[in-house]
Protein backbone atom coordinates (compact mmCIF):
# COMPACT_ATOMS: atom_id res chain seq x y z
CA UNK A 1 0.00 0.00 0.00
CA UNK A 2 1.32 3.44 -0.95
CA UNK A 3 2.14 5.36 2.26
CA UNK A 4 0.49 8.48 0.77
CA UNK A 5 -2.80 6.61 0.61
CA UNK A 6 -2.66 5.06 4.07
CA UNK A 7 -5.38 6.06 6.51
CA UNK A 8 -4.84 5.67 10.24
CA UNK A 9 -8.55 5.17 10.90
CA UNK A 10 -8.57 2.20 8.50
CA UNK A 11 -5.32 0.59 9.62
CA UNK A 12 -5.68 1.10 13.39
CA UNK A 13 -8.45 -1.54 13.80
CA UNK A 14 -6.38 -4.01 11.74
CA UNK A 15 -3.35 -3.20 13.89
CA UNK A 16 -5.36 -4.02 17.01
CA UNK A 17 -6.37 -7.34 15.43
CA UNK A 18 -2.69 -8.06 14.48
CA UNK A 19 -3.61 -8.35 10.79
CA UNK A 20 -1.06 -5.92 9.32
CA UNK A 21 2.28 -6.74 7.76
CA UNK A 22 5.43 -5.40 9.39
CA UNK A 23 5.66 -2.29 7.18
CA UNK A 24 2.06 -1.28 7.92
CA UNK A 25 2.51 -1.93 11.65
CA UNK A 26 5.58 0.30 11.71
CA UNK A 27 3.64 3.02 9.84
CA UNK A 28 0.84 2.94 12.45
CA UNK A 29 3.37 3.05 15.31
CA UNK A 30 5.13 6.02 13.66
CA UNK A 31 1.83 7.91 13.42
CA UNK A 32 1.16 7.31 17.12
CA UNK A 33 4.62 8.62 18.04
CA UNK A 34 4.18 11.72 15.88
CA UNK A 35 0.64 12.43 17.08
CA UNK A 36 0.00 11.30 20.69
CA UNK A 37 -3.76 11.91 20.27
CA UNK A 38 -3.83 8.89 17.97
CA UNK A 39 -2.54 6.70 20.80
CA UNK A 40 -5.88 7.11 22.59
CA UNK A 41 -7.77 6.14 19.42
CA UNK A 42 -5.59 3.07 18.95
CA UNK A 43 -6.00 2.09 22.61
CA UNK A 44 -9.78 2.22 22.10
CA UNK A 45 -9.55 -0.27 19.25
CA UNK A 46 -7.26 -2.52 21.31
CA UNK A 47 -9.69 -2.43 24.24
CA UNK A 48 -12.56 -3.35 21.91
CA UNK A 49 -10.58 -6.28 20.46
CA UNK A 50 -9.84 -7.47 24.00
CA UNK A 51 -13.58 -7.64 24.70
CA UNK A 52 -14.50 -9.61 21.56
CA UNK A 53 -14.16 -13.06 23.18
CA UNK A 54 -16.64 -12.02 25.87
CA UNK A 55 -19.28 -10.80 23.41
CA UNK A 56 -20.17 -14.26 22.14
CA UNK A 57 -22.58 -16.38 24.21
CA UNK A 58 -20.98 -19.44 25.84
CA UNK A 59 -21.39 -22.63 23.81
CA UNK A 60 -21.37 -25.98 25.58
CA UNK A 61 -18.44 -28.13 24.47
CA UNK A 62 -18.89 -31.77 23.51
CA UNK A 63 -17.07 -34.14 25.86
CA UNK A 64 -15.19 -35.79 22.97
CA UNK A 65 -14.37 -32.58 21.10
CA UNK A 66 -10.65 -32.69 21.86
CA UNK A 67 -10.32 -36.33 20.74
CA UNK A 68 -12.24 -35.65 17.50
CA UNK A 69 -10.12 -32.57 16.79
CA UNK A 70 -6.88 -34.48 17.34
CA UNK A 71 -8.13 -37.29 15.10
CA UNK A 72 -8.94 -34.82 12.35
CA UNK A 73 -5.51 -33.18 12.62
CA UNK A 74 -3.80 -36.55 12.66
CA UNK A 75 -2.28 -35.90 16.09
CA UNK A 76 -2.06 -38.19 19.05
CA UNK A 77 -3.45 -36.90 22.31
CA UNK A 78 -0.72 -35.05 24.22
CA UNK A 79 0.14 -36.52 27.59
CA UNK A 80 2.81 -35.85 30.17
CA UNK A 81 4.83 -38.70 28.65
CA UNK A 82 4.90 -36.91 25.29
CA UNK A 83 6.85 -33.96 26.70
CA UNK A 84 10.53 -34.30 25.81
CA UNK A 85 11.77 -32.30 28.81
CA UNK A 86 12.25 -33.87 32.26
CA UNK A 87 9.66 -31.62 33.87
CA UNK A 88 7.60 -31.99 37.00
CA UNK A 89 3.88 -31.42 37.41
CA UNK A 90 2.89 -30.63 41.01
CA UNK A 91 -0.69 -30.37 39.77
CA UNK A 92 -2.41 -30.95 36.40
CA UNK A 93 -2.61 -27.22 35.73
CA UNK A 94 1.11 -26.54 35.52
CA UNK A 95 4.46 -27.78 34.22
CA UNK A 96 7.89 -26.96 35.63
CA UNK A 97 11.58 -27.76 35.21
CA UNK A 98 13.95 -27.26 38.14
CA UNK A 99 17.28 -25.59 37.38
CA UNK A 100 19.11 -28.69 38.58
CA UNK A 101 17.24 -30.82 36.03
CA UNK A 102 18.18 -28.58 33.12
CA UNK A 103 19.91 -30.63 30.42
CA UNK A 104 22.06 -28.82 27.84
CA UNK A 105 22.01 -30.50 24.43
CA UNK A 106 24.25 -29.77 21.42
CA UNK A 107 22.42 -27.98 18.62
CA UNK A 108 22.91 -28.81 14.92
CA UNK A 109 24.73 -25.46 14.71
CA UNK A 110 28.33 -25.78 16.06
CA UNK A 111 28.92 -23.59 19.08
CA UNK A 112 25.26 -23.62 20.13
CA UNK A 113 23.71 -25.53 23.04
CA UNK A 114 20.04 -25.59 24.01
CA UNK A 115 17.76 -26.62 26.84
CA UNK A 116 14.33 -27.59 25.54
CA UNK A 117 11.83 -26.26 28.06
CA UNK A 118 8.62 -27.19 26.29
CA UNK A 119 7.39 -28.37 22.89
CA UNK A 120 3.74 -27.68 22.06
CA UNK A 121 2.77 -30.07 19.27
CA UNK A 122 -0.58 -28.34 18.70
CA UNK A 123 0.57 -24.71 18.36
CA UNK A 124 3.95 -25.87 16.93
CA UNK A 125 5.73 -23.50 19.33
CA UNK A 126 8.91 -24.40 21.21
CA UNK A 127 10.41 -22.76 24.31
CA UNK A 128 14.19 -23.01 24.78
CA UNK A 129 17.16 -21.58 26.58
CA UNK A 130 19.96 -21.07 24.05
CA UNK A 131 23.67 -20.65 24.82
CA UNK A 132 25.87 -19.43 21.95
CA UNK A 133 29.67 -19.40 21.91
CA UNK A 134 31.66 -16.30 20.95
CA UNK A 135 32.05 -15.70 17.21
CA UNK A 136 29.03 -17.75 16.11
CA UNK A 137 26.73 -16.53 13.32
CA UNK A 138 23.38 -18.26 13.17
CA UNK A 139 22.17 -19.32 9.69
CA UNK A 140 19.78 -17.07 7.80
CA UNK A 141 16.25 -18.24 8.51
CA UNK A 142 12.64 -17.15 8.02
CA UNK A 143 10.06 -17.25 10.79
CA UNK A 144 6.86 -19.21 10.21
CA UNK A 145 5.37 -17.72 13.37
CA UNK A 146 6.27 -15.09 15.94
CA UNK A 147 9.69 -15.38 17.61
CA UNK A 148 10.30 -13.93 21.06
CA UNK A 149 13.77 -13.59 22.61
CA UNK A 150 14.62 -12.42 26.13
CA UNK A 151 18.35 -11.81 26.58
CA UNK A 152 19.89 -13.36 29.70
CA UNK A 153 23.63 -12.75 29.20
CA UNK A 154 26.17 -11.47 26.67
CA UNK A 155 25.56 -9.60 23.41
CA UNK A 156 23.47 -10.55 20.37
CA UNK A 157 23.83 -8.70 17.05
CA UNK A 158 20.54 -8.75 15.18
CA UNK A 159 20.18 -6.72 11.97
CA UNK A 160 22.95 -4.38 13.11
CA UNK A 161 21.49 -3.74 16.58
CA UNK A 162 23.29 -5.01 19.69
CA UNK A 163 21.02 -6.51 22.36
CA UNK A 164 22.12 -7.04 25.96
CA UNK A 165 20.87 -8.84 29.08
CA UNK A 166 17.32 -7.72 29.88
CA UNK A 167 16.46 -6.77 26.28
CA UNK A 168 13.36 -8.26 24.63
CA UNK A 169 13.12 -8.92 20.87
CA UNK A 170 9.93 -9.88 19.01
CA UNK A 171 10.14 -10.90 15.34
CA UNK A 172 6.99 -11.16 13.25
CA UNK A 173 6.00 -14.06 10.97
CA UNK A 174 7.84 -14.13 7.61
CA UNK A 175 10.70 -11.97 8.93
CA UNK A 176 14.26 -13.14 8.16
CA UNK A 177 17.56 -12.68 9.97
CA UNK A 178 20.93 -14.28 10.74
CA UNK A 179 21.94 -13.16 14.26
CA UNK A 180 25.52 -13.34 15.50
CA UNK A 181 27.52 -12.77 18.67
CA UNK A 182 31.10 -11.62 19.17
CA UNK A 183 31.16 -12.21 22.93
CA UNK A 184 28.86 -15.21 23.27
CA UNK A 185 25.39 -14.96 24.78
CA UNK A 186 22.49 -16.77 26.38
CA UNK A 187 18.79 -16.11 25.88
CA UNK A 188 15.31 -17.47 26.39
CA UNK A 189 13.47 -17.99 23.11
CA UNK A 190 9.98 -18.99 22.04
CA UNK A 191 9.73 -19.79 18.33
CA UNK A 192 7.89 -21.91 15.80
CA UNK A 193 9.15 -25.44 15.10
CA UNK A 194 8.44 -24.88 11.39
CA UNK A 195 10.83 -21.95 10.82
CA UNK A 196 12.64 -22.24 7.46
CA UNK A 197 16.42 -22.68 7.66
CA UNK A 198 16.82 -23.59 3.98
CA UNK A 199 17.43 -20.03 2.82
CA UNK A 200 20.36 -18.83 0.76
CA UNK A 201 22.13 -15.76 2.16
CA UNK A 202 23.48 -14.60 -1.18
Amino acid sequence: MNSDRRCFCELAPLYALDLLDLEERLWVETQVLECPDLAEELAGYQDAVGLLPYAAPPIPMAADLKDRLFDRLGLAAISAEAISSPGISPDPGMFAIRSGDRQWQPHRMPGVEVVVLFDDAVSRMRSLVVKVAAGVTYPLHQHHGIEEIYMLDGELDLLGEIYLAGDYIRSHPNSCHAPSTNTGCMFLIRACMDDDYNLQSG
